[in-house]
């Protein structure tokens, strides 16, 4: 687990990496909220994992609800994760 991981706190947050990430097959869609939770939608299942989540530089590290760690990273606008290249989606 990451260094900044406390179990009784939310994450990290980035204001400029809040929103809806989706990968570029629209099978993964997951939202990084402002609180520092996770919220991911694979293969239309809504919610299949949550948890909170920690940014530090490019690097954003997940620890899901059910203590399953993982991690991406960001490129400019565009996040890896878990073999996915995503891009958050527009909200205007």
């Amino acid at each position: 687990p990451p260094p900044h991981a406390d179990a009784g706190v939310a994450g990290r947050v980035d204001p400029d990496r809040v929103g809806v990430w989706i990968d570029t097959e629209d099978f993964l869609h997951q939202e990084l909220t402002a609180d520092g939770r996770y919220d991911e939608t694979r293969g239309g299942r809504a919610h299949a994992y949550q948890g909170r989540y920690w940014i530090d530089g490019e690097r954003i590290d997940y620890l899901d609800d059910l203590g399953f760690w993982a991690f991406g990273q960001f490129d400019g606008d565009t996040l890896h994760h878990a073999g996915y290249t995503m891009r958050r989606k527009d909200v205007r």
